[in-house]
């Protein structure tokens, strides 16, 4: 076993009789003796700090003892250690040293070179009280007193239990400069962090803005292109005579229109990131408003041979929301369950009240499904899912993140459950303050969608 090396202190002593100063001089050597048949102050030691004899005795201290007779040359002694960064765990001090300055003012000026260092007055004169001494050499708890003629016991005990006191203050010390260093420079990080992410808003917000503004440049010349093609397609001013023309014309429709929706997906996006985004709360009737989804998106389930069921909610329900906006939403997760359905698959739309009391709006499909990381991407703007059949179709991945951010707007949550070749479910929860339900009367129901 390793035994730990034995550490070494420094004891200042002034003192103006020789007769003393070999008397700390035997006191300390004592206790410097590394071996002997003598363990009494192990013993001491291990009282002390509650240790053994033999650990004691490992661990015990050199002590290697400065000895001044005058308080001057103390005083040089620690300005010199203090230059050579050598410090002094505890220094003993006689009260009267003639001719030269006291054992007061030499401890005063001892603490204001070094504030650490822990002072002994070893006086056997009382000719100020102590208070008085602990006034003039703060503070009190780095000050203590012993009485002449001393005890070499009680020396040593000073000795070891002040120099341990003293390495673990420069310890608590060392860690409190660690612990200041670690807090400026996590302090410094947080500034850095939080310039990052002023950045980045500022980069969004100007992202934003770019986007809305080019939205609406591009909404304006489109608009034209949909107008002046519906009017060829039409033949409002005469035949267009090339039945060619024609399927160009349906073609330029066709396109113009998706990439209006797109670009007022944008637009909405951009607004919402911007917080320029606003709803109009109005009293909806829900079951007219689901109906009506459902058959706006019934030509397109045709055509792809999906089925598109309704389910209509037991009781009428009337939903303070924005109209509009909630039409947007259920349109775009009810078009993504629509797009990708295979054909014979079949799309679900209905609406329950919860035993919680919240309110589902729900659109479950039977179509390919999402992986649970797929199923992540896809509430992210801009991301498109990557499977094999969604890469397929078009689209600017804004459909569901833009349906997300919506239903957040009108105070309700969107959640998504999928499964890989067996479908998605979204689900739309809005909470009972924003709600009313009333029985539907008797013989009345509402107009499904067949």
């Amino acid at each position: 076993m390793m035994i730990p090396a034995r550490p070494i202190y420094r004891v200042l002593i002034a003192d103006d009789e020789r007769s003393v100063l070999d008397a700390y001089r035997t006191v300390f050597g004592d206790i410097a003796a590394p071996h002997g048949n003598d363990n009494r102050l192990a013993d001491l030691e291990g009282e002390l700090f509650n240790a053994t004899a033999s650990a004691a005795m490992d661990s015990t201290p050199f002590f290697q003892p400065v000895l001044c007779r005058r308080g001057e040359e103390a005083i040089d002694t620690i300005m010199s250690a203090r230059r050579d960064r050598i410090e002094f765990p505890v220094a003993f001090l006689d009260v009267r040293m003639p001719p030269g300055i006291d054992g007061i003012e030499t401890a005063a000026r001892i603490r204001a070179l070094d504030p650490a260092i822990n002072i002994v007055m070893v006086t056997a004169y009382a000719d100020k009280h102590p208070r008085q001494i602990a006034e003039l050499v703060q503070p009190f708890d780095k000050l203590f007193y012993i009485n002449k003629p001393f005890q070499a016991t009680e020396i040593q005990q000073f000795a070891l239990a002040l120099s341990e006191k003293w390495k673990a203050e420069q310890q608590l010390r060392q860690v409190n400069q660690d612990l200041l260093l670690r807090c400026r420079e996590l302090e410094a990080t947080h500034a850095n962090l939080r310039e990052a992410r002023e950045r980045a808003e500022a980069a969004s917000r100007a992202k934003s803005i770019f986007l809305a503004n080019m939205s609406h440049e591009l909404r304006t010349p489109l608009n034209a292109v949909i107008g002046f093609a519906d009017v060829m397609r039409k033949e409002t001013f005469g035949p267009i005579g090339n039945e060619r023309y024609k399927e160009y014309l349906d073609d330029i429709s066709h396109s113009s229109e998706h990439l209006l929706e797109v670009i007022n997906d944008l637009l909405d996006f951009s607004k919402i990131e911007a917080g320029k985004l606003e709803v109009v709360v109005e009293d909806v009737d829900l079951v007219d408003m689901l109906v009506n989804v459902a058959n706006m998106l019934r030509p397109q389930a045709d055509q792809r041979k999906v089925a598109l069921d309704y389910i209509p909610p037991a009781a009428n329900l009337v939903i303070r929301a924005d109209s509009y906006r909630l039409r947007q939403v259920l349109l775009n997760l009810l078009s993504n369950a629509v797009k990708f359905t295979q054909a014979s698959g079949r799309v679900t739309v209905s609406a329950r009240i919860q035993d919680t009391g919240e309110l589902s709006l729900s659109i479950a499909d039977t179509g390919i499904g999402m992986s649970p990381t797929d199923l992540s991407a896809a509430l992210e703007p801009f991301q498109q899912v990557d499977q094999g059949l969604a890469r397929r179709y078009e689209g600017t991945g804004l459909g569901l993140p833009l349906a997300r951010r919506l239903s957040e707007l009108l105070g309700a949550k969107l959640a998504l459950t999928s499964e890989v070749g067996k479908g998605t479910e979204a689900v739309v929860t809005f909470p009972r303050e924003l709600y009313a339900a009333a029985a539907r009367p008797t013989g009345s129901s509402p107009a499904a969608a067949e």
